[in-house]
């Protein structure tokens, strides 16, 4: 399995002041299809849309992480959003979310994706860690910060 920061492009970033999540989620989709990283804006985004109507991705900690395994996505990918502004994400700690990490990736392929998802939360169990993605300003501060993890 690839290193987290290899599923990082720094075109595939996003730094907002948005405090409307749905703007966040829209906007993030948005991102992933300029990067080369959707084939079908629209079937990611209704994709992505429909997963947080289940339940709330916020995991907690300030940490949110939509996703996604559909037909339209070739290569598991994802798109980090530093936010400026805390956002009510509905999170399981009702804790407002600053980071948001969005992974995008083929169907059939749940073993990477957890694979993917298990790195997410064992970084962001990190308060150091999380402070500095919160502070990063360019994408290559954001890879600088994944690259010394596996």
């Amino acid at each position: 399995m690839k290193k987290l920061y290899e599923y990082l492009d720094e075109k595939n970033m996003l730094f907002t002041d948005s405090s409307v999540k749905d703007d966040i989620l829209e906007t993030m989709v948005d991102v992933c299809f300029s990067a080369g990283k959707v084939k079908d804006l629209e079937e990611f985004k209704t994709a992505i849309f429909e997963r947080e109507a289940i339940m709330s991705t916020g995991i907690g900690l300030g940490i949110a992480v939509p996703h996604a395994k559909i037909g339209c996505v070739e290569d598991f990918f994802i798109t980090v959003a530093i936010l400026g502004e805390e956002v009510d994400w509905g999170a399981i700690d009702d804790k407002p979310v600053s980071i948001v990490f969005l992974i995008g990736g083929p169907e059939n392929q749940q073993t990477e994706y957890l694979g993917i998802l298990s790195k997410i939360v064992l970084f962001t169990k990190s308060e150091t860690r999380r402070k500095a993605l919160s502070s990063a300003t360019t994408p290559e501060e954001v890879i600088k910060i994944f690259r010394p993890l596996n």
